[in-house]
């Protein structure tokens, strides 16, 4: 009977094996494809000369209109890797900082120096997630903006209106700074 039972269990375990990589994938590190997956087929089928039958009279509205979702989605990633880079440099540094202090403080056996550092590294941390999170909204509402112009143009077009559109883009990127538990650890 166990002999039986190998090779399910054999699979299972390359299945949990292979689930790591794409569940630690982050919503930031998606691409254009997995951001707008129907958008990205029509764009993709456009360019490659076989447009859908109903929109290949108007091939070149959708090819511009797929490279302004393109740079649009671009720019939104841009803007957000470039306001939080900064912050999360900052906030690994305020960590090391921390820690430094802490180790300071007993070596000259000053547990409140510790204390107060702690304290002052959450205010700083607790502000910079609100960063984070500010830049993921901007992410979020550039991205949506940008799916609706496009749906609305491929919409607009002769022979367009049947075309399904992408519902949402998924989620803003996610940056993880140091955890409270982190601090406490310092």
């Amino acid at each position: 009977m166990t002999h039986r039972l190998r090779l399910p269990l054999a699979v299972c375990a390359c299945a949990v094996l292979a689930l790591p990589a794409s569940a630690l994938a982050r919503p930031g590190s998606r691409g254009f494809a997995a951001t707008f997956p129907v958008a990205s087929s029509l764009c993709a089928r456009v360019a490659n000369g076989h447009p859908p039958r109903h929109l290949a009279a108007q091939a070149t509205q959708v090819t511009a209109a797929c490279a302004t979702l393109k740079t649009s989605f671009t720019d939104a990633q841009n803007a957000y890797a470039t306001t939080v880079t900064p912050v999360r440099q900052q906030a690994v540094a305020a960590l090391a900082s921390l820690r430094a202090t802490c180790k300071a403080a007993r070596a000259a056996h000053d547990p409140a120096a510790c204390q107060a550092a702690r304290a002052q590294t959450r205010t700083l941390l607790a502000s910079l997630r609100s960063q984070v999170r500010a830049a993921a909204g901007a992410y979020h509402t550039a991205v949506e903006a940008a799916r609706k112009a496009f749906w609305t143009t491929i919409h607009a077009l002769r022979g367009g209106a049947g075309v399904h559109a992408d519902r949402t883009v998924g989620p803003a990127p996610l940056t993880s700074l140091p955890s409270n538990g982190a601090i406490n650890k310092a």
